[in-house]
């Protein structure tokens, strides 16, 4: 991130989401930030060229489409669905989660603009598989979704109202929110 007073950082013990709004897309409005998601220290989105300073940014996505596929790929999960693929709403990426057990979760990402990179030290980064423990990362993801939730929606909804879009529905992602803590606490309870 060029100036992290102008980012929003959302982190938890596996996953860390950057979002930069001091740019915003114009020509792309379905992905209007750049975003940057690292789970246990791999770079799942992000992009680097070093004319532009050899330092990891981010790639075009949307912050709320990010946030409700986390959430949708754990209510599936949770609800013994054992894969789903999705773009996280980030441009050229695709990602597949998989539980193989029922303590760990498999994340499997290909970062298509990463594969470009003139930046060595993310040369061959572009794709993996991330494994992290099901019930850390559904804890993640909801912590780092409703800290964005209350947070951090006023900040990004004033900058897409500036550029003339429509507000996004809230009520919608806090609802998913809600079923997804519902059947983390239904799956998880005997383990408090």
């Amino acid at each position: 991130m060029k100036n992290l007073a102008n980012s929003i950082t959302l982190k938890g013990t596996h996953i860390e989401i950057t979002i930069d709004i001091s740019t915003f897309n114009t020509a792309e409005p379905a992905f209007p930030f750049p975003i940057i998601l690292i789970v246990n220290r791999q770079i799942l989105a992000g992009t680097c060229w070093s004319r532009e300073g050899g330092k990891l940014t981010g790639q075009p996505g949307d912050p709320y489409g990010l946030l409700q596929e986390l959430l949708n790929v754990l209510k599936s999960v949770l609800q013994k669905q054992a894969e789903y693929r999705t773009t996280l709403f980030i441009y050229f990426s695709d990602y597949l989660f998989k539980c193989e057990d029922e303590s760990s979760l498999l994340i499997y990402y290909n970062n298509e603009l990463l594969s470009y990179t003139d930046c060595p030290e993310f040369k061959g980064k572009h794709r993996g598989v991330v494994e992290v423990p099901l019930k850390e990362f559904v804890e993640d993801v909801l912590k780092v979704s409703k800290e964005y939730l209350e947070k951090y929606v006023p900040v990004i909804e004033k900058i897409r109202l500036a550029h003339g879009e429509e507000p996004d529905n809230y009520d919608s992602l806090w609802g998913l929110y809600s079923e997804v803590k519902e059947l983390y606490e239904k799956r998880f309870k005997s383990e408090s």
